[in-house]
């Protein structure tokens, strides 16, 4: 199941009611980075397939067959320079170093 810190409980819901939206929120694969598997977060319907999980203000989803890679996954709040925003971390995959990619820079 998603963990979702209670500083990013207070990030998405500021998203929500800022973009005046009612839908859930789905966390999706977004491809592959050097740490591993990337995931992001979007608007979007639930689909009978999906997993939800209800969070204080707000429904993340999922497809079923991300159940796996999610069940120790974080929602985390993160400052950027754009202002803040909610990043999902995953379990490590035990990898140190740069191995699917040419370059992150």
């Amino acid at each position: 199941m998603i963990t979702v810190t209670p500083k990013a409980v207070e990030t998405i819901n500021a998203i929500v009611k800022e973009a005046k939206k009612s839908d859930p929120i789905r966390v999706f694969f977004a491809g592959y980075s050097c740490s591993g598997p990337s995931y992001m977060m979007a608007f979007d319907k639930k689909k009978d397939e999906d997993i939800e999980t209800k969070v204080d203000g707000f429904t993340l989803i999922y497809e079923k067959g991300l159940e796996e890679e999610l069940k120790e996954a974080i929602v985390d709040s993160v400052d950027t320079p754009e202002g803040p925003g909610v990043i999902v971390r995953v379990k490590s995959t035990g990898t140190t170093a740069c191995t699917t990619c040419a370059g992150c820079h």
